[in-house]
């Protein structure tokens, strides 16, 4: 099951947690309010995205944005479509595996061993991944062009990809490259690896999200939580230890918030933030007799949508959030099949 995890800089960041706003309305200030509850919704239109489904043991099948469908064969962990086809990434295996598959579900000509996740560029035509020994590779539009960007420190294991700055990540007269976010899975470090050949550290525990000139990531965890920074090239913009941060609306007005301390089986509330200063001009709160909704996968559908996988009374859903606090499902309920583990993945998104 996919889980919450917690123009890219390279140059480090120096963060001091107090000197910047510790994200949030002004005193007095509620933003709006409603119960996760999404046990009776009206049913809208499907994902305009890509979203895969569960059809049998290892099958699954990839519904594109405008209706087409592709079979997958193995345990669907991560997809992104690319060129005519998508990169997946396959679990039950250990570790994961990666490879392009055409429309057709036909496999193209490699698969790849690798860390868990994959990174997708703001404009989907480029999917970054992790190999051995602190290997960067990246897939573009092409489909079958894959390049090596320089390795990040760490020859053991694998690292996962977080980020991608840019859809072309080869430098030539009509390209500037890109940079991208890889997170240690072994120790509390984040890297940009670029298509310049350098490698730096980001300043961040753990490089959550960015769009453009805005990052944001995990500066410090304790046993009681977290505490995230959010930045605009080298400058601190603001800091929170109220939630986690996860993706950034495409027209960089909202980032999505969930819970700073990150336990059970997955979050309950989520909260809508304004990229620029931190207030929360939303919130999705959990009912306290239990009738509310657990959360997965986020991915913005558009700048005024979210879509997220739930969670409720033994069934899933892909549900429709508005930034106007409009809720419905994009893919009605299913009913869970005992194992606790969802049927859905959205396509992953930067």
């Amino acid at each position: 099951m996919n889980r919450l995890l917690v123009a890219l800089a390279v140059a480090p960041l120096a963060l001091t947690l107090h000197s910047a706003p510790a994200g949030g309305s002004a005193p007095g200030a509620a933003e709006p309010r409603q119960v996760f509850d999404v046990s009776d919704l009206d049913t809208g239109d499907a994902p305009r995205l890509a979203w895969a489904e569960r059809t049998g043991a290892g099958r699954f099948t990839v519904h594109a944005a405008g209706g087409s469908t592709t079979p997958v064969t193995g345990e669907l962990r991560e997809l992104a479509p690319m060129g005519s086809g998508y990169v997946v990434q396959t679990g039950g295996a250990r570790p994961p595996r990666v490879r392009w598959i055409a429309a057709d579900g036909s496999p193209g000509r490699r698969e790849w061993r690798t860390g868990y996740g994959l990174a997708v560029s703001p404009g989907g035509g480029a999917v970054a991944f992790t190999v051995r020994r602190g290997g960067v590779r990246v897939i573009d539009s092409e489909g079958d062009r894959v390049l090596r960007m320089p390795s990040v420190p760490g020859v053991r294991g694998f690292n996962s990809p977080a980020g991608v700055s840019a859809d072309d990540c080869r430098e030539d007269e009509d390209s500037n490259g890109c940079s991208v976010a890889v997170n240690s899975t072994r120790r509390p470090v984040s890297w940009y690896t670029t298509s310049h050949g350098i490698v730096d550290a980001t300043g961040f525990r753990t490089w959550s999200t960015g769009r453009g000139r805005w990052t944001a990531g995990i500066t410090s965890v304790s046993d009681t939580g977290s505490c995230s920074a959010v930045r605009r090239g080298i400058r601190t913009r603001w800091t929170t230890c109220r939630n986690q941060l996860s993706v950034i609306a495409p027209d960089t007005r909202h980032v999505v918030g969930t819970p700073a301390y990150a336990d059970g089986f997955g979050p309950t509330r989520l909260d809508l933030l304004e990229l620029r200063s931190g207030d929360r001009v939303r919130s999705w709160t959990p009912d306290r007799r239990g009738r509310s909704a657990t959360y997965f996968d986020q991915v913005w559908e558009d700048p005024e949508h979210l879509l997220v996988v739930t969670y409720q009374a033994g069934e899933w859903a892909v549900v429709r959030l508005g930034t106007d606090g409009s809720m419905e499902y994009a893919v009605p309920p299913r009913a869970d099949n005992g194992d606790m583990e969802s049927p859905f993945h959205l396509q992953v998104r930067s």
